[in-house]
């Protein structure tokens, strides 16, 4: 199994890291979360973790990542901030990957406004990411980010609630494997 994890973060690592240079059509923004597995992975997993609280407080957690994400996207993108900081902002959205699963594995024993915490400081690291990555600025662009976040939380919170309570072993194997992943990725790019 490590070296399947291995072998997978070298053939991806690069891809975890900003990509800036994109068209700024609502298309291309819309699909943007979805080309980068550090992005992919971490809305995912605020949507698994949504399902472990009651319905109000459980959609609050994506609620509050797209609020966070889009704010510090829209006042980073027109600070126009340079990349010059992009490797750092690599290196904590890593950090952030391996923090959410263990969020994940003591849910249960944390209160749900330390949940809320960090799920917006992660949101806001997000966001940074792709103020500096994205001309934000542009209606389109924050529009097809936005939606496309709340889609891949739906996605999160679907799949937690098609396994149900029993099988919610699944969940947390997922999210650990993504921590390892991360970790690997984290450790490589050092």
């Amino acid at each position: 199994m490590k070296k399947w994890l291995f072998l997978i973060s070298l053939l991806v690592a690069n891809q975890a890291f900003a990509h800036p240079g994109h068209d700024t059509s609502f298309v291309a923004a819309l699909s943007h979360p979805m080309t980068g597995w550090d992005h992919l992975l971490t809305m995912l997993m605020v949507g698994v973790m949504a399902y472990v609280f009651p319905t109000k407080k459980g959609m609050a957690l994506p609620l509050i990542f797209v609020s966070v994400f889009a704010i510090s996207a829209a006042v980073v993108s027109s600070l126009q901030v340079g990349t010059q900081h992009i490797e750092l902002l690599n290196q904590l959205i890593l950090i952030s990957l391996i923090v959410l699963p263990v969020i994940h594995l003591f849910i249960q024993k944390l209160s749900f406004s330390m949940v809320a915490f960090f799920i917006g400081l992660i949101g806001g690291l997000h966001g940074i990411t792709h103020g500096v990555e994205l001309d934000v600025t542009s209606t389109q662009v924050i529009s097809g980010l936005i939606l496309s976040t709340i889609l891949i939380h739906a996605i999160g919170y679907l799949v937690a609630v098609s396994l149900s309570r029993k099988n919610e072993w699944y969940l947390k194997a997922f999210t650990m494997a993504s921590g390892v992943f991360a970790a690997t990725v984290f450790v490589q790019s050092m």
